[in-house]
């Protein structure tokens, strides 16, 4: 995780440095950079991770580019590489447009080529690190990773044309903000043809082993222990490749005997906190987040009942705000004692409600956002993308998530939406998408008899058993 802030010179020389780099700095705590060139500022601030310590914006042949997130396979393009940026402009000076389909991983890029007039804003597949940009005539080009550094220091803005940017999408622009070009980062294959959970869990332990791996300067990484199917097989899959790792366990409406069972399975890798969250710890936790979380309104579809026909024709739509989850109240407490205890990489289990079952199971759906209900049909194409495959919850939690982890200089990373990953669970017959719930995760956990309570969606509920 780091951040960055393009915005023209005059509009940098009048504001205070100090307010407007406020949160970005929390993002990118490690080091700030700021560069003049031509008629833009150009601002990045480094949360240092893996490879050798770059400072960005990296420069070359006119071009400027910034990378907030971790490209994995940077070293397929050059060993001589000693950090995931420095392959950013040669791929586009050798690809075009094209190059981001080479690359594999968790990124937000941003381009400005001087050379063809023309701006490229590029998220990876599921948008997990945010890109906000805005333009007009005056105020021209303001591009962030945080959307309140926009509207918090530059007046005149009208906020409603404040656009992130979409999911699997990288878009060229000219300088007067016209579309040049726009094309998806991944191109899905739909066809279910393979019939074992094999693929799928190779995949997903090379997932996990390599935002583990990629981590060549000790900084540690921790997960959210609860009693479901996610943190359960991420923790899993850490014993399997004796991996040693933290995790933090607030109770809510989880089993303590399953998590307790976990814990003594996996007690020679696992180090566990659990804690306990008092009525005054969450309202402090509600009130530091209310005032500091990147809050936007993300609008979801919420379905007239569980039995509705998937025809998209029976919803209305909600607003929701990460401030306004209880899960982030929670969330937020976890990571600012994984912060003081020195954490930097955090495994979140998000994406496997919304891909592996769409939450639910058996054709019936545990919430009223489910479109598919847990049963994916003979042909993919019928549904694919379904709401929360890239939109709906997908894009809620992970701003969530996201919100949080900026505050703390932790980099959240998210194997279950590793594009093989992904593809690899697409790609399993209808019979093994639909024989359990949450299938390959199911599957994996009984191989090694590992503690889980079959069938039963948790969910984050925080608040249930707080503390007096």
């Amino acid at each position: 995780m780091c951040s960055f802030l393009v915005l023209l010179n005059k509009l940098y020389l009048n504001l205070n440095h100090n307010y407007l780099l406020k949160y970005l700095k929390l993002r990118g705590p490690d080091e700030t950079n700021v560069i003049n060139f031509k008629e833009y500022t150009f601002i990045h601030n480094l949360l240092h991770i893996c490879g050798k310590k770059t400072l960005q914006p990296f420069f070359s042949n006119n071009i400027i580019a910034l990378l907030n997130g971790e490209i994995y396979n940077y070293k397929d393009f050059d060993s001589k590489y000693e950090s995931d940026g420095e392959c950013i402009i040669e791929l586009y000076e050798k690809y075009g447009q094209q190059f981001s389909k080479k690359l594999y991983g968790e990124f937000a890029i941003v381009i400005f080529d001087y050379n063809k007039n023309k701006i490229i804003l590029c998220s990876d597949i599921f948008s997990t690190k945010p890109i906000f940009y805005y333009y007009d005539p005056k105020l021209k080009f303001i591009i962030s990773s945080l959307r309140r550094t926009i509207v918090d220091n530059i007046k005149n803005v009208n906020v409603d044309n404040i656009i992130k940017l979409e999911a699997n999408t990288c878009i060229s622009l000219d300088f007067e903000n016209n579309l040049i070009e726009k094309n998806n980062i991944y191109e899905f294959n739909l066809k279910q043809y393979k019939t074992t959970y094999d693929d799928f869990i190779r995949a997903l332990e090379n997932a996990i082993n390599i935002r583990i791996c990629n981590n060549n300067n000790n900084n540690t990484h921790f997960i959210c222990l609860s009693s479901g199917y996610d943190s359960g097989t991420i923790s899993l899959v850490l014993k399997n490749l004796n991996h040693k790792f933290k995790s933090y366990t607030i109770l809510a409406k989880d089993s303590k005997k399953i998590i307790d069972e976990r814990l003594n399975f996996d007690k020679k890798y696992n180090n566990n906190t659990y804690i306990e969250l008092t009525k005054k710890l969450y309202d402090e936790n509600k009130n530091y987040v209310s005032k500091n979380i990147d809050d936007y309104e993300i609008k979801y579809k919420v379905y007239e009942d569980f039995t509705c026909e998937r025809n998209e024709k029976n919803f209305k739509l909600i607003n929701w705000n990460q401030s306004s989850d209880a899960g982030t109240i929670g969330i937020n407490h976890i990571f600012n004692i994984a912060n003081k205890e020195g954490y930097r990489i955090y495994l979140s289990g998000h994406g496997a409600d919304e891909i592996f079952c769409d939450y639910g199971a058996y054709n019936k759906g545990f919430v009223r956002n489910s479109q598919l209900k847990g049963y994916f049909p003979e042909n993919l194409n019928d549904v694919f993308p379904w709401n929360n495959f890239y939109d709906g919850t997908m894009k809620m939690f992970i701003s969530k998530e996201e919100g949080i982890a900026s505050l703390y200089g932790i980099e959240t990373r998210y194997p279950f939406l590793d594009k093989h990953v992904v593809q690899e669970f697409l790609n399993l017959s209808q019979e093994l998408k639909n024989n359990s719930y949450k299938g390959p995760l199911s599957y994996y956990m009984k191989k090694y008899n590992y503690p889980f309570e079959e069938d039963i969606k948790i969910g984050f509920k925080c608040h249930k058993r707080l503390k007096d």
